[in-house]
């Protein structure tokens, strides 16, 4: 393999109704200092121009190419264009998001060749109502130990940046021994092999600076709260379960336990505020993970502390801790409305890696 190879960069966008934004996406790409890349647009049953639009970049530059897949979902976009990808380095970018500056690959990439290691994490920030706001710094993560329970709770729950694929350049060859791909979830399908990745115990590293723009595109399948989302979270943390079980490290049991108490709290609120501030709508969501032998036994474990170390902040130690007693002993109404005047307080805006609501 010759050194050009090893070098490029292979950056994956799945396509679908993105007209509006997928020319600033391309050119935040084509502007890189960092040459020795390829564009795979995956185009993904578009209705709008974006199909248009992807083969006329195909024709003016070499360095992209166009594949087209019935719209089967952004996690089989992803996976076509893994498999289409030349390079030994990937990267995903979204079609409505772009590359802060033109030196955020190059910075990745010279990252990547000085530690070896296999994911390098670079920070992001969220483009809202036209202001860009900053996520939490990823460099929070990088004195912590990569094994430790307050490592998995910052990155993927508290402050969350590794939940998420796009942000980050991965060494090839590791998701490949790995047997990575994306799984087939209507929602959070990032978050799942996000933490598959970590299972596989990569060399993280991480750039301060913030290399990725994430808009908040009220029609994107990610923004939107999806009706299933209670379906989908559970079934990813029971397949999360097995895998870990097959992976023989079920030392990581606590990211199950983590995903299943957010995705409570978090569909509990979405309800809430989607059903006109309905309390009933926030028992009713609650009781289907109450229902739930797996989240039964997460409750449990985090009522009792069993196995599990508290997170270092201690409001959200106490939070987990009363949430899950009060799941564990069916308290839906007092639960209901906690979480009432936690978000009409804003308090869980404060809370979430994704910020106040504009």
């Amino acid at each position: 393999m010759d050194d050009r190879k090893e070098k490029l960069v292979s950056v994956i966008v799945p396509v679908h109704n993105v007209e509006k934004y997928l020319e600033e996406a391309v050119e935040s790409v084509r502007e890189q200092t960092y040459k020795d890349w390829e564009l795979i647009l995956v185009e993904n049953g578009s209705s709008d121009r974006s199909p248009e639009l992807c083969l006329a970049y195909e024709k003016r530059e070499p360095r992209i190419r166009v594949f087209c897949e019935k719209q089967r979902g952004i996690a089989a976009a992803r996976n076509r264009g893994m498999q289409e990808a030349r390079g030994d380095r990937l990267m995903f970018l979204d079609a409505d998001d772009y590359l802060a500056d033109p030196e955020t690959i190059e910075r990745l990439a010279c990252k990547m060749d000085k530690t070896g290691a296999a994911i390098v994490v670079g920070n992001y920030a969220r483009l809202w109502n036209g202001r860009i706001l900053p996520a939490a710094d990823c460099l929070l993560l990088q004195d912590l130990p990569k094994t430790s329970a307050e490592f998995r709770f910052q990155g993927f729950f508290a402050a969350g940046m590794l939940s998420y694929a796009w942000g980050k350049l991965y060494r090839r060859d590791f998701l490949e021994e790995q047997k990575l791909r994306f799984g087939e979830y209507a929602y959070a399908e990032d978050k799942m092999f996000s933490m598959q990745c970590y299972v596989g115990e990569p060399v993280y590293a991480f750039v301060g600076e913030t290399g990725y723009i994430y808009r908040k595109n009220e029609a994107s399948v990610s923004y939107q709260y999806q009706v299933d989302s209670v379906k989908w979270w559970l079934q990813i943390a029971h397949d999360l379960q097995e895998f870990l079980e097959k992976k023989g490290k079920t030392e990581y049991e606590d990211l199950v336990r983590y995903t299943i108490f957010f995705a409570a709290f978090f569909d509990a609120k979405m309800e809430y505020v989607r059903h006109g501030k309905s309390l009933k709508a926030v028992r009713q969501t609650l009781k289907r993970y109450g229902r739930d032998p797996l989240a039964r036994q997460s409750f449990q474990a985090f009522a009792f502390e069993k196995g599990l170390k508290r997170p270092k902040q201690k409001m959200w130690s106490i939070m987990i801790r009363g949430f899950a007693s009060a799941m564990r002993l069916h308290w839906y109404l007092p639960l209901a409305v906690g979480i009432k005047l936690l978000i009409d307080c804003r308090v869980d805006e404060r809370l979430s890696d994704t910020g106040l609501r504009e």
